[in-house]
C-alpha cells in the first residue's frame, strides 16, 4: 500500500494554531494489512468531507505492520466530532481486534509551521506523551 503525500483540503492562516493529530498502528499480524487497509480507505471520503481539517497524510511501514497517520485541525472539537462520526466509529470497532499496538499524539501549531513533513512528525511525536483517549472529547463534555 503506498503512501498518501501530505494532502491539503485549507489554506493554513499563518497567525493561527491549529491541532495536530498523529497516530501509530500496529497490527497484531501480516495477514490483518489488507483487511485493515480495505476498511480504513472507506474513511477517506468521510475524512476529506470533515469540517475543520485542513490536511492529512498516511505513512505505511508494511514491514513493520504499521500505519502512521498525521492531521491538521482547526480545533480539538473537530477532531472530536470525526472520531464520532459514522463510518469513523464502525471502522474502529471493526478494526480494533487487529491492533497489537495503537499511540495518539497531539499539539498545536502555527499556520506558518505547515504543512508538516513526516520527520517534523517523528520529531515532535517522540518529544510527547502519547494522548489519551479523553483528549478527543469536545471542550463541552460531548
Amino acid at each position: 500500500m503506498p503512501g498518501m503525500p501530505w494532502t491539503p483540503l485549507a489554506a493554513a492562516e499563518p497567525d493561527r494554531e491549529y491541532v495536530v493529530m498523529a497516530t501509530k498502528l500496529v497490527l497484531s499480524g501480516y495477514r490483518d494489512i489488507p483487511a485493515f487497509a480495505r476498511s480504513t480507505q472507506a474513511l477517506w471520503p468521510e475524512l476529506t468531507g470533515s469540517e475543520g481539517l485542513l490536511g492529512y497524510s498516511l505513512d505505511p511501514d508494511l514491514t513493520r505492520r504499521t500505519f502512521h497517520t498525521l492531521s491538521v485541525w482547526h480545533d480539538a472539537d473537530a477532531i472530536a466530532a470525526f472520531v464520532r462520526s459514522e463510518p469513523h466509529a464502525l471502522v474502529v470497532a471493526h478494526t480494533r481486534p487487529w491492533l497489537a499496538d495503537s499511540t495518539f499524539r497531539t499539539w498545536t501549531v502555527h499556520g506558518t509551521h505547515l504543512p508538516l513533513n513526516w520527520d517534523q512528525v517523528i520529531n515532535a511525536s517522540a518529544r510527547r506523551p502519547a494522548s489519551p483517549p479523553r483528549l478527543l472529547t469536545r471542550r463541552d463534555g460531548k
